[in-house]
């Protein structure tokens, strides 16, 4: 080499250093950020292509991405064409800078400049149509990069993976997979998230053991996280104690994120005790942990002790309150019906200085959605107008809408829907989901066909979930013409639309109907749900079809893996003891299922069937399981005595009352008066089918209860 190249290298080195230099910091601060790039432009470097993607990579760093595309547009138009570099480390930068689709469009620029991409272009490309959801050009760079041989090479691969599961189309991405000579972690984790986001868990089980036994790749971070995620959205009740299992015996049980993961998925199927545990066990939380447990709590029934759970953090930790930590405390204090500890929240953390929140259009909304469901509208309306960022949005009236629903306000939620349009904000499909059902309540025929016009008028009536909320609405108010109607034009029936149909029937008194229809919903395939065997079974039961409703249960259970609820039993059990077939209520209650066993509904329901069908065995039977279920309940003691007096057991039912009375129970329906001391023939006919005596010491009345 001359002595002039070696000085261009030295040069360009120097300038390399300078650009890449970790004083960024400082140069930010100084207000000299530009000065490598001047000093490129003095030496004439500043269209060499290496010098150029420093530079760009540099001006991304410090957040200024128009300046980086100066540089690019000023290297990229030099007389020397560039390679792949250049247009690499513009790809990278609007990636890192949240900018996928700028990142796509350099993508077309290099192929008009005929730059050849190289693996990491591919790379970069593919991972920016997946970001943008510009699948169709993404499938386009993925056959580009397959015929230029770059399908398998493990970056370019990886990336395919990512993109084909965003958009859904796991058959292309398993391709890609299978084809792949050699896979590491990152692979791995990526086709494993794409088919948990699908809810495909079965693969993602599957996928998760061969890592680990074909590969040999042990799991990392994200491996875990991905997989106790899916499970938590996908998977089973009763295998939840599986993935902490696993966590445990990988030795992830430490990791903040994992433990974050599990901590989700414990909340997500209900199970609070195992969600406590955790959360004291972790050593170190941050604000997911405390928003997961605080939003766990409330979604389960807990909003009180969510409060306190905040109380809590704030005082004894240095978590900062982060969006979601404020929007599940506004929903708890909601869900309490506590304005005024909402308004403590608002105060100290909404509208406080150094709080980025008080202007934040979803903290906004929760907050006029809690004033408004503690009833507190004047509140309401005052940050709804009083806002200017949630003024004109609908989510903030929908929210404002819901809250009057939900206080039973229905003619104020209506006036809403109305008042928001004469400001000009439009109400969307939400708007409507919310206000058919409250129409329903009233009921009120006239605003419902009102609100059917508006649909109408703004092209919601294709929108299946409104079709089919119209369709309950008409059936409450008693059109069942106007429900047919919606009904027979939804062109693509769900399971919704169908039950929702059956159900308008049976309000209507038509049952037979409800049959018929379930009959011609088998013939769609569509599958049927909980709800819809709940209406099956509701019109077989008032119609007597017995045997019917005994198969339909049966199907429910066998073909369709669904679990009946206690809702179904109990409608099962009125069945058969509206037919007099008690025993086989019995056995159903006694040995179907060991939740339904302890369910005094059930047990209350075969009781009061017995006494009325005299079948005593039964009617004793029951009434026993019922008092052992609740014997501080004085109607269960009662029954059973009355049922001992009609077998003609009458000591033991004045065993049974005198037990109820040492024990405080007060069994007096209704009482009189009576004045002096009966003798004891007297007291033996008080005392004997209809009733107790109770004689109070040292008075000289004595109380007799009657029927």
């Amino acid at each position: 080499m001359s002595a002039a190249g070696y000085r261009y290298q030295a040069l360009k080195e120097a300038l390399a250093a300078a650009i890449s230099g970790h004083d960024l910091a400082r140069h930010h601060a100084a207000a000299d950020h530009r000065r490598p790039h001047a000093l490129a432009v003095v030496a004439g470097l500043a269209s060499n292509g290496y010098v150029a993607s420093l530079l760009v990579s540099r001006y991304f760093r410090l957040g200024d991405a128009g300046a980086a595309r100066k540089v690019f547009d000023a290297a990229a138009t030099a007389a020397a064409p560039q390679k792949a570099l250049l247009y690499n480390a513009m790809l990278r930068g609007y990636l890192a800078g949240g900018l996928p689709r700028m990142a796509v469009g350099v993508f077309g620029e290099m192929a008009a400049a005929a730059c050849l991409p190289d693996r990491h272009t591919y790379h970069l490309a593919v991972a920016a149509c997946a970001r943008a959801s510009e699948f169709e050009v993404g499938w386009r760079i993925g056959a580009e990069a397959a015929a230029k041989g770059f399908a398998s090479d493990l970056l370019v691969a990886t990336a395919l993976i990512g993109m084909y599961a965003e958009a859904g189309d796991m058959g292309a991405a398993r391709k890609v997979f299978d084809g792949m000579p050699q896979r590491d972690a990152v692979a791995w984790n990526a086709v494993i998230a794409g088919y948990a986001r699908g809810g495909h868990l079965r693969e993602v089980v599957e996928l998760f053991m061969r890592m680990r036994s074909v590969d040999v790749v042990l799991p990392t971070e994200a491996t875990l996280v991905t997989l106790v995620s899916g499970y938590a959205g996908f998977g089973s009740w009763e295998g939840r104690g599986m993935m902490h299992t696993i966590v445990i015996k990988l030795g992830f049980q430490l990791n903040l994120f994992v433990s974050n993961a599990l901590l989700d998925l414990y909340v997500e199927f209900g199970c609070l005790r195992e969600a406590v545990m955790l959360f004291r066990q972790m050593a170190v939380k941050d604000s997911v942990t405390w928003s997961a447990m605080i939003g766990g709590l409330v979604r389960n029934g807990r909003p009180d002790s969510a409060l306190k759970l905040f109380r809590w953090m704030v005082t004894n930790s240095t978590v900062l309150v982060t969006r979601s930590i404020l929007l599940n405390v506004i929903m708890a204090c909601a869900e309490l019906g506590e304005w005024r500890e909402g308004k403590w929240v608002e105060e100290n953390y909404v509208c406080c200085n150094g709080f980025e929140f008080k202007r934040d259009p979803s903290v906004v909304t929760a907050l006029i959605y809690m004033y408004a469901k503690c009833g507190m509208l004047d509140s309401s309306v005052s940050l709804l107008y009083g806002v200017a960022e949630v003024r004109d949005d609908v989510f903030a009236w929908n929210a404002m809408i819901k809250g009057c629903g939900e206080l039973g306000l229905v003619e104020k939620a209506v006036g809403f829907v109305v008042e928001m349009q004469k400001i000009g904000v439009d109400p969307d499909a939400i708007t409507y989901l919310e206000i058919l059902p409250m129409i329903s309540l009233i009921p009120s025929l006239k605003t419902g066909m009102e609100a059917h016009a508006q649909i109408v008028r703004r092209g919601f009536l294709n929108e299946r979930a409104i079709a089919n909320s119209l369709v309950s609405m008409y059936g409450r108010c008693g059109s069942l013409r106007h429900s047919i109607e919606v009904f027979s034009r939804i062109v693509v029936k769900d399971v919704i639309s169908w039950t929702s149909m059956m159900q308008v029937y049976a309000w209507n008194g038509h049952v037979n109907e409800v049959v018929k229809l379930y009959e011609v919903m088998k013939k769609t395939e569509t599958e049927p749900n909980h709800y819809t065997f709940l209406a099956v079974l509701s019109a077989c039961k008032n119609t007597g079809l017995v045997e019917e409703g005994m198969e339909l249960i049966k199907y429910m259970q066998e073909k369709c893996g669904l679990k009946p609820e206690i809702e179904h039993i109990s409608c099962v059990v009125d069945m058969l003891c509206r037919a007099g077939r008690l025993t086989d209520a019995y056995h159903l209650i006694k040995y179907n299922n060991s939740e339904h066993i302890n369910n005094t509904i059930l047990w209350g329901t075969l009781l009061s069937a017995s006494r009325s069908c005299g079948d005593l065995v039964i009617g004793e039977a029951a009434a026993k399981h019922l008092l052992s279920l609740d014997p501080e309940n004085r109607a269960n003691s009662k029954m059973l005595a009355d049922i001992y007096v009609l077998l003609g057991r009458r000591d033991d039912a004045d065993n049974l009352l005198r037990v109820s009375m040492t024990r405080g129970l007060d069994i007096k329906p209704g009482c009189s008066w009576m004045e002096g001391f009966p003798d004891e023939s007297e007291q033996r006919k008080l005392t004997g089918r209809h009733g107790y005596l109770q004689q109070r010491h040292n008075h000289e009345f004595i109380l007799v209860k009657m029927h």
